[in-house]
């Protein structure tokens, strides 16, 4: 079988994470055999590979990394798929520790590495790899059952951090900065993806008020994915490619995500322009069925599913069949 085959190179994956990974990997043929696409036994290629997981996850741990692409929490999405409580709990446990907690303003935040050129420090908010992606995983362990006090206060905690750097619309054309407000970096207006700024901030919101049945949340995660919906133009947008990452892909992914949700129609007509907008970039006559992807002042052939033509792909799939669009759970949504 093909399963069989991929599983069995896997010895010759040298990355743990998430987005490159063995985790990521293994947490999709969890997906796929949860969708009845594949029926495989596992058990026999589980032991090892986890074992090397779980090396990595605590390398992560001793370096306070834990981006959700690159880091602990990505490994941690593999281990909470499957339930394993135990692996759950040491990293509630390294989450809370690591934090830095202010009680007067009922804040938790966390620090990591800005720039990997010039070994900034700072806070990171976004979704990708910052704090709104450890909101989703905290609401995700929330989901498995598994609640007590070090979640519920981390939860509370870093939403009141998050909810603190809004910044003025007129002023920046967005509600959240690309970073924290409090970093040594001028503030700055963030580009309109899935990755960085207001949707990854303003789902993360939507997602935990819908998680711990906070209607005040709901609403004010939806009101910021509501005025992400009006942002259209190149200038109020800055989306250059097509890709899901940061791209127009992803923009489609998000607002039908929240279409299916909501079943507002505002989203939906949201939806169909950003779909509109990936089919005019297919023009490139020497690109992947037209596309290319831009990276580092350069416009390259990607394949990939989080900057290339596979998320692109499946994007226009899942909007052809009008299915559930299951399979962006891999982008904590």
């Amino acid at each position: 079988m093909f399963a069989e085959r991929v599983l069995n190179k896997t010895t010759n994956v040298k990355l743990h994470t998430f987005s490159g990974g063995l985790s990521g990997i293994l947490y999709l043929f969890l997906l796929i055999r949860q969708e009845g696409f594949i029926h495989i036994d596992l058990n026999k290629f589980e032991d090892p590979l986890e074992k090397y997981l779980v090396k990595s996850m605590k390398n992560d741990f001793r370096s306070k990394n834990y981006d959700f692409m690159h880091g602990a929490l990505g490994v941690e999405l593999y281990f909470l798929k499957k339930g394993n409580i135990e692996i759950i709990k040491d990293v509630i446990d390294f989450l809370y520790n690591n934090a830095e907690k202010d009680y007067d303003r009922k804040v938790f935040k966390w620090k990591s590495v800005l720039s990997s050129k010039t070994n900034e420090v700072g806070y990171n908010i976004a979704l990708s790899h910052g704090m709104a992606g450890i909101v989703l995983f905290l609401c995700r362990v929330i989901r498995t059952g598994y609640v007590d006090s070090k979640v519920l206060e981390m939860l509370n905690g870093s939403l009141n951090y998050l909810m603190s750097q809004e910044i003025n619309d007129s002023l920046y054309g967005c509600l959240f900065p690309s970073q924290s407000i409090e970093n040594s970096q001028p503030i700055t207006g963030s580009r309109l993806a899935w990755c960085y700024g207001d949707i990854g901030i303003g789902y993360s919101i939507w997602y935990s008020g819908k998680t711990i049945n906070d209607k005040n949340l709901e609403k004010k995660g939806l009101s910021i994915l509501l005025n992400s919906s009006k942002r259209r133009s190149f200038s109020e947008t800055h989306v250059f490619d097509a890709g899901i990452c940061h791209g127009s892909a992803g923009l489609a992914m998000v607002f039908r995500r929240m279409y299916l949700e909501t079943n507002n129609n505002d989203f939906m007509l949201t939806t169909k322009y950003w779909v509109e907008h990936s089919l005019s970039q297919a023009k490139y006559g020497n690109g992947l069925a037209g596309y290319k992807t831009f990276f580092i002042d350069n416009w390259i052939d990607d394949y990939s599913l989080i900057t290339g033509i596979s998320g692109i792909g499946l994007m226009y799939m899942s909007f052809l069949k009008n299915d559930k669009q299951q399979w962006d759970e891999i982008f904590l949504l």
